[in-house]
C-alpha cells in the first residue's frame, strides 16, 4: 500500500555528493524529509526521495555544501506528462480500458464440465436455443431458471450448476448413472409394475423383495416373461382371489443365459504413413466467423488438419471473442497393407476381451466361452457363443385393469 501512494504522489532516485553527504541525510530526517534506499558508493550516495521533499533541498544542500542530481523519476505524475507529448497513446489507452469494461459484460467462453452421454454439441444447441450464445450480456442470463430446464429436458441430468467466471460460463452437470428404462422416477406415475425378463436363460436364484414370484430355481424363462409379478393378491374368506393390490415388483434374479459373439477383422487394410513434412497457416476469427492468411499453396495430396488454437485472454479471466493460431497440415502416404494371420487373430481375442470386461463391469459372470476363428475371403470372422450369469430383469408397466395370468392366480392361491 506504501508503494502504491508513492506511485501517486511521485518519487525520484537522487545521486548526493559534495562536502558532508552524512550531514545532509541528518538535516533530512530533523526536516521529516523521507529518504531510502540509501546505498553508498564509491565517492557519493544514492537514494529515493518524494516529489514533495526533493523541493525542500535546496537550503538544506546549501547549509551542507553538497550537490543532489535526479538520477531516474517514478510516479503518476511522471506518467502524465509523459502522455502530453503521446496525445494517441493517451487517447488510446481509455478507450481500451472502456473497451475491455465494455467486453467484460458479456459471455465470450462456454464450457462444459461433468457431461459424457450428452455432448457439449447438444448442450450448445440447447443454450442457442434458450438465447445463450457467445456475444449474449451477462445480465440476461438467468441461472437458476437454465438449471431447471437443463433437469426438465434432459432426464438423464439429475443435477445442474452454471456460474459466470470473468467472461466465461460454465455449465457443470451431473449425469444419472441408471439406464432410462431403470430410473426409479419413470415409476411414480405407474399403478404397478412387474418385472420381466429381457432375454431366454435359465433361473439360478431369485430373493424377491416386494411382489408374488413366478419363477423358482431351475425354470427356463424367455425374453418377455413375467418374473415377479406386481399384483398381489389379497384373499378371500373362501380361499378364492378376492382383488389385487398393485405395487412396484423388486427382486434380485440371477440368470444363466448365452450371449451370442460375432466379430470381423479384415486381413487388408490401409494405414497413414506420416513424412513429417507440415504446412501451416495462419487463421484468426472474431465471433463465429474465421479468416485464414494461407503462407502459400499446399501441395500436399493427402494430409491431416489439425488446428492449434488459443483464444485471447486477460488477467486469467476476461475471455474476448478473439481467436487465432494454426492450421497445421500434416502430409501423410496412404499404404496399404495386410495382416499376418496371427496379428488378425490377436486384435479379434483383444475386441472379446474388451467384450468380458465390459460385461464383467456390470456384475456378469463369464461361466464357459465357445468360439471359433474362421478365414472369409479376406476377412477373418469369429462366431460363437458365451454362458454367462447375471441379474436380470426390467421393469414394465401393469394397469389395474390388467387381467393376472393363471399361474400368478393359482401361484397366490397357493399361499
Amino acid at each position: 500500500m506504501r508503494e502504491f501512494f508513492r506511485y501517486l504522489q511521485g518519487y525520484l532516485k537522487i545521486k548526493v555528493w559534495g562536502y558532508s553527504p552524512e550531514r545532509f541525510m541528518n538535516l533530512c530526517s530533523n526536516h521529516h524529509i523521507l529518504l531510502w534506499d540509501i546505498a553508498r558508493q564509491e565517492d557519493y550516495y544514492t537514494m529515493y526521495i518524494s516529489l514533495s521533499g526533493f523541493y525542500k533541498l535546496r537550503p538544506i544542500v546549501r547549509k551542507t555544501g553538497t550537490r543532489a542530481a535526479v538520477l531516474e523519476r517514478y510516479g503518476l505524475p511522471f506518467f502524465i506528462r509523459k502522455m502530453r507529448k503521446r496525445k494517441i497513446f493517451a487517447l488510446g489507452l481509455p478507450c481500451c480500458l472502456a473497451f475491455l469494461i465494455a467486453m467484460s459484460q458479456f459471455v465470450w467462453a462456454i464450457d462444459f464440465e461433468g457431461n459424457v452421454s450428452i455432448t457439449d454439441d447438444v448442450l450448445m444447441d440447447f443454450l442457442a436455443e434458450k438465447g445463450i450464445d457467445y456475444g449474449v450480456a451477462k445480465n440476461k442470463i438467468d441461472i437458476e431458471a437454465l438449471e431447471a430446464s437443463l433437469r426438465e429436458n434432459f432426464d438423464i441430468v439429475t443435477w445442474t450448476s452454471a456460474r459466470i467466471e470473468g467472461t466465461r460460463f460454465i455449465v457443470k452437470i451431473k449425469e444419472n448413472d441408471l439406464a432410462p428404462d431403470e430410473a426409479p422416477d419413470e415409476k411414480e406415475n405407474w399403478p404397478g409394475s412387474n418385472l420381466i425378463a429381457t432375454q431366454d436363460g435359465i433361473v439360478v436364484s431369485i430373493l424377491t423383495r416386494q411382489g408374488v414370484p413366478l419363477v423358482a430355481e431351475g425354470t427356463p424363462v424367455q425374453k418377455g416373461d413375467v418374473l415377479v409379478s406386481g399384483a398381489v393378491p389379497v384373499m378371500a374368506d373362501d380361499g378364492t382371489v378376492r382383488e389385487y393390490q398393485f405395487c412396484h415388483a423388486d427382486a434380485d434374479v440371477s440368470l444363466v443365459y448365452e450371449i451370442p459373439v460375432h466379430e470381423e477383422q479384415p486381413l487388408m487394410y490401409e494405414y497413414k504413413n506420416y513424412t513429417n513434412r507440415e504446412k501451416k497457416d495462419v487463421f484468426f476469427s472474431l465471433g463465429h466467423k474465421r479468416y485464414v492468411l494461407k503462407l502459400g499453396d499446399c501441395g500436399f495430396l493427402k494430409y491431416d488438419t489439425v488446428l492449434d488454437t488459443r483464444q485471447l485472454c486477460i488477467l486469467n479471466q476476461i475471455y474476448l471473442p478473439f481467436y487465432y493460431g494454426f492450421e497445421v497440415h500434416r502430409e501423410y502416404l496412404p499404404v496399404e497393407a495386410v495382416y499376418q494371420e496371427n496379428k488378425a487373430e490377436a486384435l479379434l481375442n483383444e475386441k472379446l476381451s474388451k467384450n468380458i470386461v465390459s460385461l464383467e463391469e456390470k456384475g456378469v459372470q463369464i461361466i464357459e466361452k465357445d468360439v471359433k476363428i474362421e478365414t472369409a475371403g479376406n476377412t477373418l470372422v469369429m462366431d460363437g457363443y458365451m454362458t454367462v450369469q447375471g441379474n436380470d430383469g426390467k421393469a414394465q408397466r401393469i394397469e389395474a385393469e390388467q387381467p393376472v395370468a393363471e399361474n400368478e392366480t393359482e401361484s397366490g392361491s397357493s399361499q
